[in-house]
């Protein structure tokens, strides 16, 4: 009972450690697909709420929405996290 308990409770210590280790590190969304759009002209974003929140403090709805923006100010704008800012 006690080599199971152990055993358990070992696990758990792992697990607990490689989830830490992987909220550490830092994530980087992806913009590369996007394309800068010449002056005047806008994107159409679709409507699907993914809220992603930027270096600015803003939440943006979706991907489309953040990285219209990143492209915008030249990539000054740097994704923070997923979710509401």
């Amino acid at each position: 009972m006690r080599a199971t308990a152990f055993v358990l409770l070992l696990a758990l210590t792992f697990a607990t450690m490689f989830n830490i280790e992987c909220a550490l590190q830092k994530k980087q969304f992806d913009c590369s697909h996007y394309k800068k759009l010449p002056p005047g002209e806008q994107r159409f974003c679709y409507e699907i709420y993914q809220p992603i929140c930027g270096s600015d403090g803003k939440t943006y709805s979706n991907d489309c929405l953040f990285c219209s923006e990143v492209k915008e100010t030249d990539g000054k704008l740097k994704f923070v996290h997923f979710g509401r800012c």
